[in-house]
C-alpha cells in the first residue's frame, strides 16, 4: 500500500491539475450560462474548495498492486459518482449558483465529467513520462551490468 507521503504527493499534484481545470470550467460555464452575474473576491475560493473535494478519493483507493482494467473502471466510476454527487449538492445548496436554470445544472454535471477525464489524461501523461524515464535508466543500468553487450528494451 502506498505510504502517506506518496499519497500526499499524488493528491498535491492532482489538486493543482484540478484547480486549473475547474477554474477554466467555471470561466466557460459562467460566460456562457450566466454572463450577467458579478461576484466579489470570495469567488476565488470555489476552485480551491472544489479541487480539494476532487482529491478526497485519492485517500480511499490504494494502488498497492496492479488491478484489472475492469476494477480500474469501476474504481473510476465510483470516484466520478462521488465527485458528481458532492458537487451537485454544493451547487444546489449555494445561493450564488442559479440551479433553477436546467442548462446550468447540465453544464455543471457535464463539466465535472470533462474535468475528471482531463485530469486522468494529464495524470497519464505525467506517469508516462516517469515510466519512460525509469525504463531508460533501467536500460542504461542493464547495459552497464552486461558490459555493453546488449541493450534491454523498455516496456514503454
Amino acid at each position: 500500500m502506498k505510504n502517506i507521503k506518496e499519497k500526499l504527493a499524488e493528491a498535491f499534484r492532482l489538486y493543482f491539475i484540478l484547480v486549473t481545470l475547474i477554474t477554466v470550467l467555471l470561466l466557460i460555464l459562467g460566460m456562457t450560462l450566466d454572463s450577467d452575474r458579478t461576484f466579489g473576491y470570495e469567488v476565488f475560493f470555489s476552485p480551491l474548495i472544489y479541487g480539494a473535494i476532487g482529491v478526497v478519493p485519492v485517500f480511499f483507493f490504494g494502488k498497492d498492486k496492479e488491478i484489472s482494467m475492469k476494477k480500474l473502471l469501476v474504481q473510476r466510476f465510483i470516484t466520478l459518482g462521488f465527485i458528481e454527487v458532492v458537487m451537485l449538492v454544493l451547487a444546489f445548496s449555494a445561493s450564488s449558483i442559479p440551479t433553477e436554470k436546467k442548462s446550468v445544472v447540465i453544464g455543471i454535471a457535464a463539466g465535472i465529467v470533462v474535468v475528471f477525464l482531463l485530469s486522468i489524461a494529464v495524470e497519464y501523461i505525467f506517469e508516462l513520462g516517469e515510466a519512460r524515464s525509469i525504463n531508460k535508466a533501467l536500460a542504461e543500468y542493464q547495459k552497464k551490468r552486461s558490459g555493453g553487450r546488449g541493450l534491454a528494451k523498455g516496456i514503454i
